[in-house]
C-alpha cells in the first residue's frame, strides 16, 4: 500500500517550490492528508476538486492535468506502477456546471442527498450568503451539515456538487463530533480541516488556490479561533436554539448585567472589560445572531453608559453595587437544545 508520505517525499526531493502546480499539491497533502493515510485515486480527484473552485486553475486546467499526470507517471514508475491512475478523472476532463437558479440548485441538492443517504433519510437545505447548507440527521442522534455552492460536475453520469468534502459533523449532544475530521470553507478561498478531542481543537487553516497554510493549530479550545469559531456558531443557528444557546445567553447576561450598574464606574479594568466585551458582542450581532433585536437594543445601551460614564467625571465615583460581578469574558457552557428538523 502507497502512503501520502510517499509522494510527499518524492515532491521534496525534486523540489516542489520550483513550480506552482506541484507547490500547490504539496501544500494540500501537508495540510490535510496523514502521512499515514493511503495514497488513493480518490484523494486525487478531491485535490483536484478543490482545485477547480478558483478560476486560476479552472483557466489553467489544461496545465494542471498536464503537469500532475507527468509528475504522478514518474511517481509510479519509481514505485513499480503500483499507484493506479487509471481511474483519476483528471481537471481538463471534468465539466463545471454553474447552476444559477437557487431552486434548481435546491433540488439538485436534494435529489444528491437522497441517493447519497437512505431515501427515508431526514433533512433540510437553508441557503445563506450563495452557499447552501444540509443539515441531516444521522442514524441513531447527532446531525452531518453539508456545506455546498451552486457549482456542479458529472460523475458516472450524475450531476453532483463540484465539491462534495466540506463537511462537519456533530454529536447527539449537539456538540462538533471527537470522531469525525471535519473540513470547512471558513472564508472566500479558506479552508480549514480539524479534529477536536476533549473540547481542544487540532487542525489546519489555508488560504488562497496555492492552499499555503496560514495557521497551524494545536489543542486550543474553539472560542480562540475566531476564523473558525464565528462559523461554527452561525452554522448551529439552523438546529440550535437561540434559547439554550451557551454563547448567546452568556452574552445577553453580561449585557444586561451592566445595563442594571453592576460594575465599578471608577474602575479603568472594568471599563476596559466593557470595551472589550462590546466588540464581542457586536462581532457575534454581526456573524452570527445577524437583526437580533435584543442583542442590538443590549449593545445600544451599555454603549451609551458606557460613554456616558466616560464623558461625565462626576458619575465615575459612584458606589460600586452591592452585587457587583467580576468581569470574565469566558462563555460559560449550557446544554443546547436541538431544533427539530
Amino acid at each position: 500500500m502507497l502512503k501520502v508520505a510517499y509522494l510527499i517525499k518524492f515532491l521534496t526531493e525534486i523540489n516542489p517550490h520550483t513550480s506552482p502546480t506541484r507547490l500547490a499539491l504539496y501544500n494540500y497533502l501537508k495540510a490535510f492528508h496523514s502521512p499515514e493515510e493511503e495514497l488513493s485515486d480518490g484523494l486525487i480527484s478531491e485535490f483536484f476538486y478543490q482545485c477547480l473552485e478558483y478560476s486560476h486553475w479552472y483557466s489553467n486546467r489544461g496545465h494542471l492535468s498536464h503537469e500532475i499526470q507527468i509528475l504522478l507517471k514518474n511517481f509510479n514508475d519509481f514505485y513499480q506502477n503500483h499507484f493506479d491512475l487509471s481511474k483519476i478523472t483528471f481537471p481538463d476532463q471534468i465539466q463545471i456546471i454553474e447552476v444559477e437558479s437557487p431552486k434548481a440548485v435546491e433540488e439538485i441538492l436534494t435529489r444528491y442527498i437522497r441517493a447519497r443517504y437512505v431515501k427515508e433519510v431526514k433533512f433540510k437545505i437553508f441557503t445563506e450568503q450563495k452557499k447552501w447548507f444540509a443539515f441531516i440527521l444521522k442514524d441513531g442522534s447527532g446531525i452531518d451539515v453539508l456545506q455546498l455552492d451552486r457549482k456542479f460536475t458529472i460523475r458516472n453520469g450524475v450531476l453532483e456538487p463540484l465539491r462534495t468534502q466540506l463537511k462537519i459533523s456533530f454529536d447527539s449532544s449537539m456538540e462538533l463530533d471527537s470522531q469525525f475530521v471535519h473540513t470547512l470553507e471558513v472564508s472566500a478561498h479558506h479552508l480549514m480541516q480539524f479534529t477536536i478531542k476533549n473540547g481542544l481543537i487540532t487542525g489546519a487553516l489555508t488560504r488562497g488556490y496555492m492552499f499555503q497554510k496560514s495557521q497551524d493549530i494545536q489543542n486550543a479550545k474553539l472560542h480562540d479561533i475566531p476564523k473558525l469559531f464565528w462559523p461554527v456558531k452561525r452554522i448551529e443557528q439552523f438546529f440550535v436554539s437561540r434559547g439554550t444557546d451557551p454563547f448567546y445567553g452568556d452574552i445577553v447576561k453580561k449585557l444586561e448585567d451592566i445595563t442594571l450598574g453592576f460594575w465599578e464606574k471608577n474602575s479603568e479594568s472594568w471599563q476596559n472589560y466593557i470595551t472589550i466585551l462590546l466588540s464581542q458582542s457586536e462581532s457575534a450581532l454581526e456573524n452570527v445572531y445577524v437583526g437580533d433585536k435584543r442583542l442590538e437594543d443590549l449593545i445600544r445601551k451599555v454603549r451609551h453608559l458606557l460613554v456616558t460614564t466616560q464623558n461625565d467625571p462626576a458619575k465615575s465615583g459612584e458606589p460600586w453595587q452591592k452585587n457587583q460581578i467580576k468581569p470574565q469574558l469566558n462563555p460559560q457552557l449550557n446544554t443546547k437544545t436541538p431544533r427539530e428538523l
